[in-house]
């Protein structure tokens, strides 16, 4: 399925992602209150302010080559397709999207007052290892990454999946800045929680400790 002729589609698996995209997206709306006017012991904006200039800019890319350009290509090879191939892909796609908004909205809930749109330490900061904080150390990054993705496979879409990739960089870099700034502050108790729970990438060590 092309996003750029979904309005045109009936298909319940193109709308149903699109649909958790736009929750996973109004969810976070509310970034600006839970981050302007709080109170830091530690914050890093400008690092945040840059990063998510170079988020935009990826997100903007894509769109400008997809929708304008006409650049994406399959993930699949012409010969699948005829075996139904797609419509599995885009039925694994939209578990992954699922996963991924389920993990990421899950995330902030656990957070509470602790979520913040910028890099820092609010004070009386609580340390949260455990629900999705168990599956990796930073869940919401790991969530965002796999709806790209899986919207890549529900979609069909190579250029998706290149901004998927791409956003991990980003992401990897609020996750060193964000890992610092927890080291100094928690110590060993952050310490022992980077031994056992994973990066981003969950069951794995991805990313390095």
């Amino acid at each position: 399925m092309d996003l750029r002729q979904l309005q045109d589609a009936t298909d319940p698996v193109g709308w149903s992602a699109l649909a958790a995209i736009v929750i996973l997206v109004l969810f976070f709306a509310d970034a600006p209150s839970k981050t302007v006017g709080q109170r830091y012991q530690v914050e890093r904006t400008r690092e945040r302010i840059w990063l998510l200039f170079a988020e935009l800019g990826l997100v903007i890319g894509w769109a400008f080559a997809y929708f304008r350009l006409g650049l994406d290509r399959p993930l699949l090879p012409a010969g699948l397709l005829a075996a139904g191939a797609e419509r599995w892909l885009a039925l694994v796609g939209l578990a992954v999207v699922l996963f991924g908004v389920g993990l990421a909205v899950w995330a902030k809930l656990r957070l509470g007052r602790w979520f913040s749109g910028t890099f820092g330490v609010k004070e009386g900061h609580e340390l949260v290892t455990d629900g999705p904080y168990g599956v990796t150390r930073h869940p919401i990054y790991t969530g965002l990454i796999a709806a790209v993705a899986g919207s890549a496979m529900v979609f069909d879409s190579l250029l998706t999946l290149a901004l998927a990739v791409a956003l991990g960089v980003p992401f990897y870099l609020h996750t060193v800045i964000e890992e610092e700034l927890f080291e100094r502050h928690f110590g060993d108790a952050w310490r022992r929680y980077r031994a056992r729970v994973p990066r981003l990438v969950p069951f794995t060590r991805w990313g390095g400790k």
